[in-house]
């Protein structure tokens, strides 16, 4: 059973939005959620995020947890959150109804800090995720372990699990009460599908809370199976205030507070372990910790069968401390419902660095790969952030890649990133110079693989995109001893995506471009003979298969499904089920797919058109006209198939709507839905090379609506800039985002092989500074280190009054190869020059 938070109760930043009668966010009507029982599909009446689908990932990329942070600071962990609460002067002040409250990330980093201005001052609230050093356990704790097969090291340590840690700092010049509330509830974040809404029937929801002492434990429902998570804090609460049966604690806390100002005892503030509150109960919210006893209490819970038990630990804090706690998911390392310990708790803590700390390990993971040094502003901001949102983008599964980030639906678990997402995700790893993880991702799968060839992620065929990324990756980071490595199972996997079983378990384009990438890697592993065998068994595919896997001039495209929170639906977002025939057109493509269509520079110069195919479905399963909306790009000739056939891709400025496009349809569709933030991305970057003017003014667009902490949902309103639908933080966007800034900053065009040079063959051609935006002029610029094709490329770029000076250098993959043709469009269209490094005086952009 879905249930809710009951009116009065404090509830998130977007309930309380859309509840709010004088919000442009309000939309009080609830949505039909639908949900599997055991025996029988059940459908409740539930208040559906619809308006505030926004938040930022955090977590680590060596671990699989992930929590979101929304706008206003309250961090949600699966089926439950932790929210924040400041009292200062005789009021508490709740950030989700709280209008003064800023957001941002810690030098662009993960570490997301939340700002509530009270009392004239600043009370700072960081989250992010941390690991620290092994802490010792005792022999109750060890014993539990070793029962559960858990791992302890011999001299009785173990190391630190993946903590979130929420560090809460006073900056005002007087004291605040601080609580720390766990609550019932989630993102609200439900899937959309087919104008169906499912959800799950524990979607969110505490059965029971135990506190005992430093530490509280939180059993979400999913405690029998994977344990407990515990909340650790950094000292003992001076109060708590538990809620059951319907009832809020944040109500217990206003109503203490209001006796307190009217100098009467207060009525709600006992704490729970049994001992009672000392005699100045009101006064020790005021006062330092070390000045109020703080007595040992009683372990003690508090249930709720409706699931609606919440608490709140209350603590005194002085002008200038700090709170540390620290949440150890369930599932750990560390066991909290019959193991954990108030002393174990406090270890754990201990061994955990500060957030500037976490700040600063991040800055130098993201520093490893390339660096760009762009003029000050929020894009370079932004490309910062999207960079370190891309180390979550992978997750140690021993199968492949993981589903991470925040799901589509939050606690629901259902955002499916299928092949194409995370594809995009690690490609964008390998191209910002940060390939160790995708190393170590292909090494699983090449363990993973089974006897037929195939390989597998979260129940989906990953082999053909297998294939491309290991291709791209030893592409741009020549790794012999990798390369060894996988041979095998690049062999197995080319053959396997010629079988009639992966036609059927693969999507088409995965095949295609699985066999152009298997081609390539054979011919790089030596193997010509087999690669050549390959591409004649290719050309003997059914027709929309078939592919000429010497030709390198493609590039992957991308199928975005979502699974369904039901068994049995695979349905796509069109409606269409994606496993009948009808699901493809004659060329294979699927939604997303980009394709040429020339004709369409001749008939518009507008950015938007639309179109929609008429086939008729010839499956028995349906006889619905195939209809899809698609989005052109008339500098390029590229149209996109709209996975969502209202939602646009973002506009700029200038735009207008092609001949035929039914009038106002651009806004009205944009108003009803939203605009997609994953076609605006994926736009910008297939017109990366042909058009990279028109790239980057999609970056900008894009740069322009992204939220305080530099990323984008999927499908965001129009007027209120948050995420209408999909997920809050959507890395495809962020990763589209780096691939098509690195693509305009350097770019060798000539993918494959044989484009560092060779006998019969045109040097390559390397092109530096596609487009120099006109905010950039007379502003130095450094780019270090970006993998190529042909090598690590830099560059720099120094002023001489109106003339620019640049200098390049080029570490190659193979120095006895032709030096590239090197041009500079952006600066100075008739530049060129040959060579792995040179410096040259360009003559003065046109429009100074």
């Amino acid at each position: 059973m879905l249930t809710e938070p009951p009116a009065g109760w404090v509830r998130p930043w977007w309930a309380e939005r859309q509840l709010d009668p004088g919000s442009a966010a309000y939309a009080p009507e609830p949505s039909q959620v639908r949900y599997w029982l055991p025996a029988q599909q059940v459908s409740d009446s539930v208040l559906a995020n619809t308006a505030g689908r926004s938040w930022t990932t955090i977590g680590l990329p060596e671990t699989l947890d992930r929590a979101a942070v929304d706008p206003r600071g309250l961090v949600v962990l699966g089926c439950w959150s932790l929210d924040w609460w400041v009292r200062a002067g005789d009021e508490w002040v709740f950030p989700s109804r709280a209008a003064a409250v800023r957001q941002r990330l810690v030098e662009g980093m993960p570490v997301v800090e939340t700002i509530l201005r009270v009392g004239g001052g600043d009370v700072v609230h960081r989250a992010a995720a941390a690991r620290g050093a092994s802490v010792r356990l005792d022999d109750a704790e060890r014993h539990v372990k070793q029962q559960r097969r858990k791992q302890v090291a011999g001299d009785g340590t173990s190391a630190v699990p993946e903590v979130f840690v929420v560090e809460i700092t006073n900056r005002t010049d007087a004291p605040v009460a601080v609580a720390l509330a766990a609550r019932p509830y989630h993102l609200g974040a439900f899937e959309h599908a087919d104008g169906e809404i499912w959800g799950w029937s524990n979607a969110w929801g505490i059965d029971e809370i135990s506190v005992d002492n430093r530490v509280t434990t939180i059993d979400d429902g999913l405690g029998h199976a994977v344990g407990r998570a515990a909340v650790i804090f950094d000292r003992t609460p001076g109060d708590i205030v538990v809620g059951s049966d319907g009832a809020d604690c944040a109500g217990a806390l206003v109503e203490a507070g209001e006796q307190a100002a009217a100098g009467q005892e207060s009525s709600v503030a006992v704490s729970i372990g049994g001992a009672a509150p000392p005699s100045d109960h009101a006064a020790s919210l005021r006062s330092e910790p070390a000045s109020i006893p703080q007595p040992e209490r009683a372990p003690v819970s508090v249930t709720d069968p409706q699931r609606m038990a919440n608490a709140a630990a209350v603590f005194p804090l002085v002008a200038g401390a700090t709170l540390r706690t620290a949440v150890v998911g369930r599932g750990s390392a560390f066991e909290w419902d019959d193991a954990g310990s108030p002393a174990l708790g406090a270890a754990v803590l201990d061994a955990v660095p500060s957030l500037d700390r976490v700040a600063n390990g991040w800055s130098r993971r993201v520093d490893a790969g390339c660096r760009l040094e762009l003029p000050g502003g929020r894009l370079a901001d932004a490309a910062l952030a999207a960079r370190s949102a891309q180390l979550l983008s992978t997750a140690p599964f021993d199968d492949g890649p993981g589903v991470v980030g925040p799901m589509l639906a939050s606690a629901l678990d259902t955002d499916a990133q299928f092949a194409g997402d995370d594809l995009v995700q690690l490609l964008a790893l390998v191209e910002a110079g940060v390939p160790q993880q995708v190393r170590d991702l292909l090494l699983r799968q090449a363990q993973a693989q089974d006897y037929s060839g195939a390989t597998t992620s979260m129940g989906v065929s990953v082999t053909g995109t297998s294939l491309v990324l290991a291709e791209h990756l030893l592409s741009l980071h020549p790794d012999p001893a990798l390369a060894e490595g996988i041979s095998e199972f690049v062999t197995a996997a080319a053959r396997r995506l010629l079988t009639r079983d992966a036609e059927h378990r693969e999507e088409a384009w995965t095949i295609r471009e699985g066999l152009r990438a298997g081609y390539r890697l054979l011919f790089r592993l030596g193997a010509e003979r087999a690669a050549t065998a390959l591409q004649r068994e290719a050309m003997s595919l059914p027709e929309v298969l078939r592919v000429e896997v010497g030709d390198s001039s493609a590039t992957p495209a991308r199928s975005r499904r979502r699974r369904r929170a039901g068994p049995h639906a695979a349905r796509s977002g069109t409606g269409i089920n994606e496993s009948s025939s009808f699901y493809r057109d004659r060329s294979g493509r699927l939604p997303w797919e980009v394709s040429s269509d020339t004709s369409v520079r001749a008939r518009s110069t507008a950015q938007f058109a639309w179109r929609e195919t008429g086939e008729t479905a010839s499956s028995a399963e349906s006889e619905q006209p195939d209809r899809r909306w698609e989005w052109v790009s008339h500098d390029t000739g590229l149209w996109i198939h709209a996975a969502v056939p209202w939602a646009p891709p973002l506009p700029f400025v200038g735009a207008e709507p092609a001949d035929g496009t039914p009038a106002d349809f651009v806004d009205d569709t944009a108003a009803s839905c939203g605009h997609d933030m994953v076609a605006t991305a994926l736009l910008a970057f297939a017109e990366a090379r042909p058009a990279p003017g028109r790239a980057f003014d999609r970056l900008e667009a894009l740069v322009s609506v992204a939220s305080p902490t530099l990323n984008w949902p999927t499908y965001m309103h129009p007027a209120l800039r948050t995420g209408t639908n999909g997920t809050g933080h959507d890395l495809m966007v962020g990763g589209l985002f780096v691939r098509t800034l690195l693509r305009l900053l350097v770019d060798v065009p000539d993918d494959g092989p044989a484009s560092s040079g060779g006998a019969g063959r045109e040097p390559a051609r390397l092109r530096l500074a596609a487009y120099w935006p006109a905010t950039w002029l007379g502003q130095p610029v450094e780019v270090h280190h970006v993998p190529t094709a042909i090598g690590a490329v830099s560059w720099a770029v120094r002023w001489h009054g109106e003339r620019p000076a640049l200098l390049w250098d080029v570490v190659p993959h193979d120095p006895g190869g032709d030096p590239p043709s090197v041009t500079a469009p952006g600066l100075d269209p008739a530049f060129t020059a040959t060579g792995w490094q040179g410096e040259a005086l360009l003559a003065p952009p046109p429009v100074l």
